[in-house]
């Protein structure tokens, strides 16, 4: 089960980081290069600062972000990370930065819980081992069925049945470049499978909150009115409503805060205008 995290500063985040993973402040001074009496001043507060690059280090060693560690966020994933960390190719990373792969079809494939038995089955393909397994393979079934052949010419009784048993086994010999490809191509379609349904689970779940939310939102209203005053409505009011209808979506906490600030100052934006004229 994931971890809720509460609101806390900097000395609080670190040392429930302490507590969550059995590591010593000792121990965490160590691995940071600081010494372990000034982590432990600075987490007492007899010490107003930690520098810059303790704290990034603190976040790499705990994998989380450096805003987890400044408390400006309480979700700890990373959203930054080295494309050496993620084992991207330059060429790669390009091809994202550019826009000439859509990021988010991509994370959708990433992220689909199938994705690793697909890699697994793609990075085994192109192994040379598996190749030259199936290689391998291929000569015993060949040297099974010339035996049998064999067989056939020394034995008239046997012959005919000899033959079709030599048939058989060549016709389950497996072409090298077709190794896996079926089991590639069956794994990648469940997923483009699952990714469709979640679409269309998004767009229904979506739209029963809109409706939910546009029924709160007229009933509040109305308070038993049968036309309600549409001039009484507040941009907090209409923020609410199209924010939870996104928030069904699947948007993280802090983008979905992020756009909703942003959104009632585009409305309060928009009302001093309209006063103006």
């Amino acid at each position: 089960m994931t971890r809720t995290w509460l609101p806390s500063d900097t000395r609080q985040r670190i040392q429930d980081l302490i507590k969550d993973s059995s590591i010593t402040q000792a121990e965490l001074a160590g691995i940071i290069g600081l010494s372990e009496s000034a982590l432990s001043r600075y987490l007492k507060g007899q010490t107003e600062m930690l520098g810059d690059g303790y704290i990034i280090k603190i976040a790499k060693y705990f994998n989380v972000s450096t805003d987890f560690i400044l408390g400006e966020t309480n979700i700890p994933d990373r959203k930054n990370y080295d494309i050496e960390e993620l084992g991207l190719s330059a060429e790669s990373a390009k091809l994202l930065y550019t826009g000439k792969i859509d990021a988010r079809i991509l994370n959708l494939l990433l992220e689909n819980p199938r994705f690793p038995q697909l890699a697994a089955l793609l990075a085994r393909y192109q192994n040379e081992i598996v190749k030259s397994g199936i290689a391998a393979m291929n000569q015993q079934l060949s040297f099974l069925s010339s035996l049998l052949l064999d067989q056939a010419d020394n034995n008239p009784d046997s012959a005919e049945s000899a033959r079709q048993a030599a048939q058989d086994i060549s016709a389950i010999r497996t072409p090298i470049i077709n190794a896996d490809t079926t089991a590639i191509q069956n794994v990648f379609m469940l997923i483009v499978r699952d990714i469709k349904e979640q679409g269309e689970t998004i767009v229904t779940d979506s739209k029963a909150a809109s409706a939910e939310v546009m029924q709160k939102l007229r009933k509040e209203l109305s308070k038993g009115q049968d036309s309600p005053d549409l001039r009484n409505l507040t941009a907090e009011d209409l923020t609410a409503a199209v924010m939870k209808t996104i928030a069904a979506t699947g948007i993280s906490e802090d983008t979905l805060q992020s756009l909703g600030s942003a959104y009632t100052k585009v409305l309060e934006e928009m009302k001093d205008l309209t006063h103006d004229e």
